[in-house]
């Protein structure tokens, strides 16, 4: 038994440092998931229209925004239809809220 450990104990230890990494990552995942926003598209809605009314709160440019919405829903153009939903992922919002909290107790 002795040599086994020897033997196999870097692969043992990979193995299950590996498996709690990975219970680590799927329950962090689906705690942002829940903090996501979802946004359904009205009628004459653009994404540059909903980008211009969320970009500050997401402390971003419009364009930034723009793009940050094509990437994290898959849209190869800046078609959308109404009745669409669209998610940003609420970790943009968390984290840019932090950087503004912590840039008002400097000031």
């Amino acid at each position: 038994m002795i040599s086994l450990w020897r033997k196999y104990s870097f692969s043992i230890l990979f193995i299950i440092l590996s498996l709690v990494m990975g219970l680590y990552l799927i329950f962090n995942v689906s705690e942002d998931d829940s903090t996501n926003i979802k946004i359904t598209v009205q009628d004459g809605d653009s994404l540059w229209t909903i980008s211009n009314a969320h970009a500050e709160r997401f402390g971003m440019s419009t364009s930034d925004l723009v793009k940050l919405i094509q990437k994290e829903n898959h849209l190869f153009g800046t078609t959308i239809k109404s009745g669409d939903e669209l998610v940003i992922p609420g970790s943009y919002l968390r984290n840019n809220n932090k950087e503004s909290e912590l840039a008002f107790e400097t000031n």
